[in-house]
């Protein structure tokens, strides 16, 4: 073999990562050049963390730290967390090589260092265009002297692995600022109120779970993604009721909506279809049966907070809903 062969060889071994996301190379060209700029690159010594720090560390979680999920946002707990993590090998893609990129990337409290996190970004794993990509943007970065702090392993997450992790991650973000608007918006109700909304909530996170889980074709989307769609769904329904935009149906109305969803319910436990993509037949019968109880539960508060809906327009209201659910298998 070549020498140039030999050189080659040993670079494209460098770049498959020992554990990460997903044991894949870096096949782009000018990626694997870059990559070879940075290949001998080390993170500072001191940036470690000390031998005590590192027991005391067995059991972090750097993303937590680096957003501030588990209290204040603390840069060096994140960092020398991800260090634990990596000597460790730890296996979740949003932790180790990822939060210590992003804290040399942005310069989260440490001195912006470009070189490493290239260096960290070459040997991540993950989809082959992800990495490349993530590797481009980042020498880009270096180039223009870039200052800001907002560089994100979540960029480029195309592959199934971190892209969950990031859909999850996001709904971290998101549920922040949607469990501020529904505490904004039941502030002022009654404590009977507040007691039958919080009821009613377990049964809604119950039922959505249930509903991600059994009731939605997961080929092209995550469990994640589906809860947090139905519960931004309701607090969007929350918002237009306390305006006074409340259900109102006919007795004949609320017959025809109870019809309709009972039939789109029987066509999925009856005739020749089984499954829809994830989905089985004994999904769907479980997640109806947690529905009844979600409805159930939605009438007992919609009584104690909106007294003047009627309990027939509750439940045409939350028929229609169901129905929509349902009718998707069987496109």
């Amino acid at each position: 073999m070549l020498k140039s062969e030999i050189s080659v060889l040993a670079l494209w071994l460098m770049l498959v990562p020992a554990a990460g996301f997903c044991q894949t190379a870096i096949t782009d060209p000018g990626a694997i050049q870059i990559c070879a700029s940075v290949k001998d690159v080390e993170p500072p010594a001191a940036d470690r963390p000390t031998a005590a720090e590192e027991k005391a560390l067995a059991s972090c979680a750097s993303v937590d730290a680096y957003f501030g999920f588990d209290g204040p946002v603390d840069p060096a707990k994140a960092r020398k967390c991800a260090y634990a993590e990596i000597d460790r090998a730890a296996s979740a893609p949003l932790a180790g090589k990822a939060i210590l990129m992003m804290v040399y990337a942005n310069g989260k409290g440490v001195p912006r260092n470009f070189d490493v996190a290239l260096k960290l970004a070459c040997t991540i794993g993950d989809a082959p265009g992800d990495a490349a990509g993530r590797v481009h943007q980042l020498d880009r970065l270096k180039k223009s002297n870039w200052t800001g702090n907002n560089f994100s392993v979540c960029d480029h997450s195309s592959g199934p692995a971190l892209y969950e992790q990031c859909a999850i991650l996001q709904e971290r973000f998101d549920k922040r600022e949607r469990d501020n608007q529904f505490s904004e918006l039941s502030s002022s109700w009654s404590p009977p109120q507040q007691k039958a909304f919080h009821a009613f909530m377990a049964e809604a996170g119950r039922f959505y779970r249930v509903q991600a889980s059994n009731g939605v074709n997961l080929e092209g989307t995550f469990e994640v993604q589906e809860e947090t769609f139905l519960l931004n769904g309701l607090l969007t329904s929350l918002q237009q009721f306390e305006r006074g935009e409340l259900p109102r149906y006919s007795a004949d109305e609320f017959r025809k909506a109870e019809a309709e969803e009972s039939a789109a319910y029987t066509r999925t436990q009856t005739g020749k279809d089984t499954h829809w993509g994830t989905v089985t037949r004994q999904g769907v019968s479980r997640s109806e049966e947690e529905w009844r109880r979600y409805r159930d539960a939605w009438i007992a508060f919609g009584k104690k907070r909106y007294p003047g809906v009627t309990e027939q327009s509750w439940k045409a209201w939350l028929a229609l809903e169901r129905t929509v659910m349902l009718n998707r298998l069987s496109r």
